[in-house]
């Protein structure tokens, strides 16, 4: 939990009776303090958050050294300017993007929503995330703030999603096998109708849905590090023929594997042909 507050050296001024008084009071000191990143800096004394600022156009403007560390940057200045198309593989920029867009179309804060988030290295860590709109002087909105909390370190706030912790786990280690809803039901101690139900409500997707994603963002490591066939990476992945795997990649990434693979030819080193999924730096083992 954190505690974020600001204080005056002068003198108490007593209980302000109105809210335009506090404003008044508040509004007063920010003004003497100088340039705000007096204030910006502070993030950057909490490791556990993810702190970043977007303009309207989804550039970022702002990012404490936590998000710079996950996102594998020398410095805030890597970031400045580029968007989550630059970082995250593009179906998920999009739905980063999706969501900004509801938070400026509202106004309104966004707060704790669950997100499965690939770090530099290529491992995947669920987090909580929560956005507030920003607004100019004269009431327009122009961009967002945004905090990200590691699943790992934000306490009692996840409780109700520790139940399922052994299924998560169990599905990032074990992937490349066969995986039974019932088997993954067991191990949370639920039915499978609990589990279905827990799912959608804490995930937004069903455990099924879950265990294609990590398959996928596995074969999509491999497409891209690998010169691999697709029907080999599709058989490494867990799914039982080329065909299927191709559907379900599809459906997801929007392209086949092998227009994946043509977009982000040269992207990244391609080591020797006999790399196993499970071997790949950074692959979704938990």
């Amino acid at each position: 939990m954190y505690f974020f507050v600001i204080k005056s050296f002068n003198h108490k001024p007593g209980h302000l009776k109105s809210e335009a008084e506090s404003a008044l009071f508040q509004e007063e000191f920010l003004q003497l303090m100088g340039p705000s990143s007096q204030l910006t800096t502070l993030f950057d004394l909490l490791p556990e958050a993810y702190f970043f600022v977007k303009n309207r156009d989804g550039h970022f403007v702002f990012a404490n050294q936590s998000t710079v560390r996950a996102l594998g940057l020398d410095g805030v200045s890597e970031m400045l300017g580029r968007s989550d198309y630059d970082f995250f593989p593009a179906d998920l920029a999009e739905r980063y993007r999706d969501e900004d867009h509801r938070v400026m179309s509202s106004g309104q804060a966004l707060l704790d929503q669950v997100w499965l988030v690939p770090h530099s290295s290529g491992q995947l860590h669920w987090y909580l995330s929560s956005k507030q709109a920003l607004f100019s002087a004269d009431g327009r909105v122009i961009g967002i703030a945004g905090v990200m909390r590691d699943f790992d370190q934000v306490g009692s706030i996840l409780e109700p999603y520790q139940a399922l912790a052994p299924v998560l786990e169990h599905v990032q280690s074990h992937y490349q096998q066969r995986i039974e809803v019932t088997s993954l039901a067991s191990l949370a101690n639920l039915s499978v109708s609990q589990l279905e139900r827990s799912f959608k409500h804490l995930f937004r997707m069903t455990p099924l849905k879950y265990v294609t994603e990590i398959r996928i963002h596995a074969a999509c490591k491999m497409l891209v590090q690998t010169r691999m066939k697709i029907g080999a990476i599709a058989a490494d992945c867990g799914f039982y023929d080329q065909s299927h795997f191709t559907r379900q990649f599809r459906k997801l990434k929007g392209t086949t594997p092998l227009g994946y693979r043509k977009q982000r030819d040269g992207l990244a080193a391609v080591p020797t042909p006999n790399v196993n999924a499970s071997n790949l730096d950074g692959g979704a083992q938990s």
